[in-house]
């Protein structure tokens, strides 16, 4: 898509909302499904003990429920991460998040990193999509293109800035930097401190064709964008 053929639906459609915080209790998951429907977002993301709650208030929509494995470090050894995949599995998610051992990156060991992302897209057997998280707050651009690279080389099919909680806002740079090295195909979210339609052209332009946004952002930004 063009940035300049941004519009409101088609931007729901590119746009993940979730309520991912470790004070998110049940009326907000609630809430959060609300928003997702009235909204029609294209997913709705909550911590993985939340899923069951979630995921019955989105049947028959549009709207997926997703959850992330091994969030928000991304450091949990690889068989909880496997079982935890394998548990959202069994609750029915319909798309995840894997964090990245990032600290596995950043010490250079990226073969280790890429084991650990191919040990959950393997448990996860193609069953639903799977979006590997590359922190790119923690990561100078050198590291940035060999987590992606390690990621895509164990299999990955879909990319992702952040989860969020660093603080850090994602730029174009970050996502130009991961669309070199990902080429044309794989999705690539970029997520955190993603705030106005001029951030979504921005980045969209560099190559990104999904967000992760703020709920209430996400509300506002599609209601800017107009029909």
């Amino acid at each position: 898509m063009s940035p300049d053929e941004l519009t409101g639906r088609a931007l729901a459609r590119m746009v993940d909302i979730s309520a991912v915080q470790a004070q998110h209790g049940r009326a907000d998951v609630e809430a959060l499904a609300r928003h997702a429907l009235e909204g029609d977002f294209v997913a709705a993301h909550v911590l993985p003990s939340w899923l069951p709650v979630l995921r019955p208030l989105l049947v028959g929509s549009t709207t997926n429920a997703g959850s992330p494995v091994g969030f928000p470090s991304g450091g949990s050894a690889t068989p909880i991460k496997v079982a935890e995949a394998g548990w959202l599995i069994e609750a029915g998610v319909q798309e995840m998040d894997v964090v990245m051992n990032i600290g596995l990156v950043r010490s250079g060991e990226l073969a280790a990193a890429g084991r650990d992302v191919a040990a959950v897209l393997s448990a996860v057997g193609g069953a639903v999509p799977v979006k590997v998280i590359l922190e790119v707050g923690l990561l100078d651009e050198r590291q940035l293109r060999d987590a992606a690279r390690a990621a895509l080389d164990a299999g990955a099919t879909s990319l992702k800035t952040g989860t969020g909680w660093q603080g850090v806002a994602t730029t174009p740079r970050h996502v130009e930097i991961m669309r070199a090295a990902a080429g044309p195909g794989p999705e690539i979210k970029a997520s955190g401190g993603v705030r106005s339609l001029e951030q979504i052209r921005a980045l969209i332009a560099a190559g990104a064709t999904r967000f992760g946004i703020n709920t209430a952002v996400a509300v506002r930004l599609v209601a800017e964008a107009g029909a």
